[in-house]
């Protein structure tokens, strides 16, 4: 019999937080919507799992591995067997080795062994819609033959986008034996979508909205979280649409959640539900190859640029990312040891990625998968920034650029999730 129970717990940093996700320094002034990490356990003869939703950027291994460990002390779950996601929202905090981070550890294991705690006997049902209107790839083809990301809207050089999206809406669906819900867990490719105060306001972005819409929906409260699905060259702008939706009181922060959640809802209602269905956890840790350092010419200039910045002159965007990018290769060094995991719940398989997997690798690990459903949830157990494809190397463009990881790595990463998916399928 399956038993499963799902928690929730605020994770809101406190004001004058660094905030993540632009090239420029902020910190949090205001509240708009509070961030929340979100937690499922299921359990089946004897085994059990977890998923750890997170309403941040991303974060580091060393924390997620610090969050695990102190979930392996307070129940029977080995860091093996649970799985923790940060969604990317852009007005979260930064995390690193302050005291808020290591609450943040603390905050995630407490609300796992809380959903660990509150398990009952229950039902597993999941299933998959599909919503075209809202993501775009970012990456376009331009009349000179080069590939940019994000070129402008109306672009006149735009000729067409060099990759594809991934309109799936994956869900998967606890409810008790009384046909109450428990917890759902939906999986869409889409990086984010702004808010107005992305300044200076904390905000879960259109994933937070996501689970109120879908709970008002139902009409009844449960733990409802939207992960993030492999979108490292997705967003939601439409460069050949020509124009950008209003957003000024978060209306399309609104609808873009209310169209997932309302395909969430419709996969919900044509699931199949059963309290027999067996539950499986694989990992691996895997060493990826780092791009080179940079040139030293290229330190210099990105030096200057940041002094400029600092100074309070104006710099522009595009330069701002490259001093960012620069800096930070030049102080990484060696390989990057991450981990790739798997969970099962019948026939439905989460994949994990540990960073920002672009699209055509998540859809070649659901192309490969042997299971009947499988939802990639991306910068899970770690946070490594982009993880491109190889061709998207060739084409160059900024998350190429940006990556710390060499051409190849990503397709690494594809082969090792299919092969975990193979050894929990048997």
């Amino acid at each position: 019999m399956l038993t499963a129970g799902a928690a929730r717990l605020d994770i809101t940093p406190p004001l004058g937080t660094p905030l993540r996700g632009f090239f420029t320094e902020r910190r949090a002034t205001a509240v708009h919507d509070p961030l929340h990490v979100r937690a499922f356990a299921v359990e089946h003869g004897g085994a059990g799992i977890a998923v750890a939703v997170c309403d941040l950027v991303s974060c580091a291994r060393t924390y997620l591995d610090r969050a695990k460990a102190l979930i392996a002390e307070s129940t029977p779950l080995s860091p093996d067997r649970v799985l923790i996601a940060c969604t990317h929202t852009h007005t979260g905090p930064e995390t690193g080795d302050d005291t808020y981070t290591a609450w943040l550890s603390q905050r995630i294991a407490d609300a796992v062994r809380l959903a660990w705690e509150r398990r009952e006997p229950a039902e597993a049902g999941w299933g998959a819609g599909e919503e075209h209107r809202v993501a775009f790839n970012r990456r376009y083809r331009m009349k000179d033959g080069s590939v940019r990301t994000n070129p402008g809207l109306a672009n006149p050089d735009v000729v067409e986008p060099v990759g594809p999206i991934d309109p799936e809406v994956g869900l998967l669906c606890l409810r008790a034996s009384d046909g109450h819900a428990i917890g759902v867990l939906a999986n869409h490719a889409l990086h984010y979508v702004g808010t107005p105060d992305a300044q200076h306001a904390i905000s879960a972005d259109y994933f937070g909205c996501f689970a109120t819409l879908l709970q008002r929906m139902r009409g009844e409260e449960f733990v409802a979280a939207l992960s993030n699905g492999a979108s490292g060259d997705i967003n939601n702008i439409d460069v050949l649409g020509g124009a950008r939706p209003k957003n000024d009181r978060y209306q399309h922060t609104e609808r873009v959640a209310a169209l997932i959640a309302a395909q969430a809802l419709w996969a919900w209602h044509g699931a199949t539900f059963s309290g027999e269905a067996p539950v499986g956890a694989a990992m691996r840790e895997v060493t990826l190859r780092r791009r080179p350092p940079p040139t030293q010419e290229d330190v210099a200039r990105a030096r200057e640029i940041d002094a400029r910045v600092a100074a309070g002159e104006s710099v522009l965007m595009g330069d701002r990312s490259f001093a960012r990018r620069v800096l930070r290769r030049n102080e990484e060094s060696g390989a990057i040891s991450t981990w790739v995991q798997a969970l099962r719940i019948g026939d439905l398989a989460l994949v994990s990625a540990p960073g920002e997997l672009f699209v055509e690798l998540g859809l070649e690990i659901k192309r490969r998968s042997p299971f009947g459903q499988t939802m990639v949830i991306e910068l899970a157990n770690d946070g490594i920034g982009y993880i491109p494809t190889r061709r998207a190397f060739e084409e160059g463009a900024y998350e190429p650029e940006a990556s710390a990881l060499q051409p190849g790595e990503g397709e690494r990463v594809v082969e090792t999730a299919v092969a975990l998916l193979e050894e929990l399928h048997g």
